[in-house]
């Protein structure tokens, strides 16, 4: 018995020592590493206007496919074969840029990206365009377009008169900001009834990659719709107060109301600065923009007691504050007397991901450009708002 289990303590040794040579020599194999995807070399990048032109050395593999090149997070370009160079055309502005160029094998590997990076700066110190509907501004039909339209030619001598063939043409980013007025009467409600030269596929495709490049827009009376089919505005959230009528004689001011609610206090805003105040309310001030006379009730702003916002914004403690999360902008003014929530007639739609430019849309009535019965008394008003508007944007 005792021979047994010096027998089976000799097996279960010599065993044990077997395993440990296996694992010992196991470990001492040196197996060769795998062969590291040769990547691009000297990657460099020019910036020539909107675009930015990269070019690279490609390794000598014979089994190079191509390249795929990817700009931050989008989709990236696929390239066939031995390519040493991309253009990326009209790149957005003032926004770190991050190119990466991998190496793709014909045996499917790719290779470790080279980065570069980049800013192309533009828009801050860019021009100040008018868009009209028409060929040439002695086309304008309307007196209120004409007025704005003579007015923008006399105190921006280095802006221009943009034409709709002209927005489909030329390099939109030399502007900082485009100034949109649209102000007719009859022209029905519905962004669709805008003038059809304005509304276009082309012109509508030109303004929505301006705007999301960074371009800035200013959208005024009836030409505030236009922020539907940009894109920036959901098509249920359309300005519902509307008018076109020929309007009427009245002996009142008409004024414009920055502080919403008489909360929310927005008067300190650059649009306001300097202008003259009305205390005809005992309750709060507002800027007064026309004085008696004939005037044009032509609104065309947002009823926000007709909107359903959804349950998404348990802090926003009224419509407003919940158009304004829902749209990431800012209610500026309301009609004068107003000290409720019911309507927002002049908003700010700040800065998305998506869309980075700024646009300030006003469909408030009393920003009537030429009163038909006379001088406005409240003209300057007017006009220093508007040129304090441009200059916001233009910064």
């Amino acid at each position: 018995m005792e021979n047994r289990i010096n027998n089976m303590k000799t097996y279960l040794y010599l065993l044990i020592t077997s395993l440990l040579i296996v694992v010992s020599s196991c470990s001492d194999v040196e197996y060769a590493s795998a062969p590291e995807m040769a990547k691009v070399s000297n990657l460099q990048c020019a910036v020539d206007g909107r675009n930015v032109i990269l070019s690279w050395t490609m390794p000598a593999q014979a089994e190079v496919a191509g390249v795929n090149i990817q700009c931050n997070n989008d989709a990236p370009v696929i390239l066939e074969g031995v390519v040493n160079t991309y253009t990326f055309e009209r790149v957005a502005l003032n926004k770190e840029l991050a190119f990466t160029v991998k190496v793709n094998y014909t045996d499917g590997k790719v290779s470790e990206g080279e980065t570069v990076r980049t800013t192309v700066e533009g828009m801050a110190t860019g021009k100040v365009g008018y868009l009209i509907a028409y060929d040439k501004p002695e086309d304008i039909e309307d007196d209120d377009e004409q007025a704005s339209a003579r007015w923008f030619q006399a105190n921006y001598p280095t802006g221009e008169i943009l034409t709709p063939s002209m927005i489909t043409s030329i390099d939109l980013s030399e502007f900082a900001v485009i100034w949109i007025h649209i102000d007719r009467v009859g022209i029905g409600l519905g962004w669709d009834r805008l003038p059809a030269t304005l509304i276009s596929d082309e012109v509508m495709a030109a303004l929505v990659q301006y705007y999301k490049e960074g371009g800035n827009l200013f959208l005024c009376n009836h030409a505030t719709q236009l922020i539907l089919p940009l894109g920036r505005l959901a098509d249920n959230r359309a300005p519902g107060i509307f008018g076109d009528g020929e309007g009427g004689t009245g002996d009142d001011i008409w004024t414009i109301n920055a502080n919403i609610g008489l909360q929310y206090d927005r008067s300190t805003h650059a649009a306001f600065q300097g202008m003259s105040i009305s205390n005809q309310y005992d309750d709060h001030e507002s800027f007064p923009l026309i004085g008696p006379g004939q005037r044009e009730d032509h609104n065309c702003m947002w009823d926000l007691n007709s909107f359903d916002f959804p349950a998404l914004y348990p802090d926003a403690e009224n419509i407003v504050k919940a158009f304004e999360m829902e749209n990431e902008a800012v209610v500026l003014a309301t009609w004068g007397h107003v000290v409720d929530w019911c309507c927002a007639g002049m908003v700010e739609f700040n800065p998305t991901e998506e869309y980075k430019g700024r646009c300030i849309a006003i469909g408030l009535a009393a920003y009537e450009w030429n009163q038909n019965t006379g001088i406005n008394a409240y003209q300057s008003n007017l006009e220093l708002m508007t040129n304090n508007i441009l200059t916001y944007l233009q910064e």
